[in-house]
């Protein structure tokens, strides 16, 4: 049981990525908002935003490490330099090591996304392990 409301940032370039996750997450934790961006630019902007508005930061930041522009590797520099409070977690198709060592450098677990919707229920559940929800 979630003893707050809590909200988790997930940026993945792919949309059935986002509304996938969103809905597994929605049915093992209805109590846990989850907030989509679709590129490395506005989930910086998002976080950019809350922190001007004095909001929360989310939880859990979910990041996709291929995406155009402003990939996920970028993105965990980025976040990591202004806000190193907030638990980053890459959730990609890579199992590439350079990838995974990229990761350790900055404390930030690598998990590879899984390759059917019947395991994303348990590697959602290792996702939100790694975030500050508090789950009783």
């Amino acid at each position: 049981m979630i003893e707050e409301t809590v909200a988790i940032l997930y940026i993945d370039d792919d949309q059935d990525d986002l509304m996938i996750f969103g809905d597994s997450m929605g049915k093992l934790y209805p109590g846990i908002t989850v907030i989509t961006a679709e590129s490395g630019e506005e989930g910086m902007a998002m976080l950019k935003n809350m922190e001007q508005d004095g909001q929360p930061f989310p939880a859990l930041v979910v990041l996709d490490m291929n995406m155009p522009r402003m990939d996920g590797r970028q993105v965990l520099q980025e976040i990591k330099r202004k806000w190193d409070e907030i638990p980053v977690v890459i959730f990609t198709t890579s199992s590439n090591q350079a990838d995974i060592e990229f990761c350790k450098r900055f404390s930030t677990e690598c998990i590879t996304k899984p390759m059917n919707y019947k395991n994303l229920n348990n590697t959602i559940q290792l996702l939100v392990s790694h975030s500050k929800v508090p789950i009783s």
